[in-house]
């Protein structure tokens, strides 16, 4: 018995013929000048050592700068869907607490509501999606350096700006030790 099942079969093929023969082998003569056409140019893409250098530079030089400032890359990413108005920020004299994750929280609750009694009664007062108003502090070394409202589309009345910056101004922030951005939310959210 042979390995295969098949060769066992009796066959109910008849003697091939010449028209047979002609039907099973493809007319590659037909199809010649579109295979010639279409590697005609070159056979193989020869490989670009210097181009594939060069993009693998222009990524990590991309990677480095966005590394080494995250802070523009978050505003550009915000500056399309979220609108940031500045507001003055004025400077606390006292005790700077130190750079800890408590000490932010503790001055966050301290402006929170001062920063409340600020918005009210104005009318112009726009909510982002998750229905908050969202404030922003920019802390340096030195000091709080500015402060904004998000998501306002309207202008914000001068007497607010100055309320919220005096707000923002009347606490104590922790000192980073390099430039930080601190987002929090005045109305809504936790």
């Amino acid at each position: 018995m042979s390995g295969k099942y098949s060769s066992n079969l009796p066959s109910f093929k008849g003697e091939p013929t010449e028209d047979d023969e002609n039907t099973k082998q493809p007319d590659y003569d037909r199809f010649k000048t579109w295979v010639e056409d279409g590697f005609r140019e070159g056979r193989r893409r020869t490989a670009r050592p210097m181009a594939r250098i060069i993009a693998l530079l222009v990524i990590i030089l991309c990677l480095g700068w966005g590394a080494s400032r995250p802070d523009g890359i978050k505003r550009r990413l915000l500056a399309s869907e979220h609108p940031r108005t500045p507001i003055p920020v004025g400077i606390s004299a006292g005790e700077t607490p130190a750079w800890t994750v408590e000490n932010v929280r503790n001055a966050v609750d301290s402006v929170k509501p001062q920063a409340q009694a600020c918005l009210q009664g104005w009318s112009g007062m726009a909510t982002n999606d998750d229905g908050m108003v969202v404030a922003e502090v920019v802390l340096t070394p030195d000091g709080p350096e500015e402060a904004a409202l998000y998501d306002q589309v309207g202008e914000v009345p001068e007497s607010v700006a100055l309320c919220l910056g005096g707000a923002i101004g009347s606490v104590s922030w922790p000192l980073p030790p390099k430039k930080e951005s601190v987002p929090f939310p005045i109305l809504g959210g936790q």
